[in-house]
């Protein structure tokens, strides 16, 4: 199928959707209706393109009313299906691979936050309180009490008056490929500077058939070799698994997800 029929057939979805991407082993083609979402993919591998572990970003152009960008890249393949079809000691290097390859990307600071082609100066610690009152506001407007009543005290001691670093804000998994060279992060449109443990509080191994402890040993020994965990890693990660349970309670959806995530307590075991 070609690109200008691709484009027709998909052309509402990707309206509704912000940006989508059409993957073929050298090449991906990203598409979106407004041109901000393909402005910050671009600069997002712009930032990264001394890692290598994006593809090499393009100029965009109008077609058919979309803002698309074309770029080629080495031959990739499906990671998360490798993931699932290799054995124990393969499972091993990959959730290594991947760990260190969000680690570089953290590994990306910041002196503010918010969008990566015009960050504000504001702290990591201002962005947080801003979600934890309004989170408390529409429990309240619910008549619901918050279960974590000392969290902005909380987020107040862990925080201080730093910036962010490049995130890269996935709802869930990174959208990765493998190829010969190591992984490539196909999808940065949300990508921002803020705080990157949320990159990590973001994923659930077992949507990836993975045991949990399992994940987050080989996962975190990839990531701290390209990156470190601050030294109050354990109290920011339960902190920021207490906000994502507050937003969930909040909005009233992945309520039974984000219990079963605050409860796993995996970052003790760190």
């Amino acid at each position: 199928m070609n690109v200008p029929m691709q484009l027709r057939l998909y052309r509402g979805i990707i309206a509704e959707g912000g940006l989508a991407r059409f993957e073929w082993p050298e090449s991906t083609l990203y598409a979106a209706g407004a041109r901000a979402p393909l402005c910050r993919q671009q600069r997002a591998m712009e930032l990264l393109g001394h890692l290598e572990i994006a593809p090499a970003p393009n100029s965009l152009t109008r077609l058919r009313r979309l803002w698309i960008m074309r770029v080629r890249h080495p031959l990739l393949e499906d990671y998360y299906g490798t993931l699932r079809a290799s054995r124990w000691r393969g499972k091993i290097e990959l959730l290594r691979r991947l760990g260190a390859t969000v680690g570089m990307v953290h590994s990306l600071r910041h002196g503010g936050t918010g969008d990566i082609v015009c960050p504000a100066p504001f702290p990591v610690l201002r962005k947080l309180r801003a979600q934890i009152r309004k989170h408390e506001v529409f429990l309240a407007v619910r008549g619901q009490t918050q279960p974590f009543p000392a969290l902005g005290e909380e987020v107040e001691s862990l925080w201080g008056a730093a910036g962010g670093a490049l995130a890269g804000n996935w709802q869930g998994f990174p959208p990765v490929r493998i190829g010969e060279r190591g992984l490539m992060i196909m999808d940065l449109a949300r990508a921002a500077y803020s705080e990157p443990l949320l990159d990590l509080v973001n994923q659930r191994p077992g949507d990836i058939g993975l045991e949990t402890t399992f994940f987050w040993e080989y996962f975190l020994q990839g990531y701290c070799a390209t990156n470190e965990l601050p030294q109050n890693g354990k109290e920011k990660i339960e902190a920021l698994y207490k906000l994502k349970l507050l937003g969930a309670l909040a909005s009233g959806i992945g309520i039974k997800q984000a219990r079963e995530d605050y409860r796993s307590q995996w970052w003790q075991e760190l």
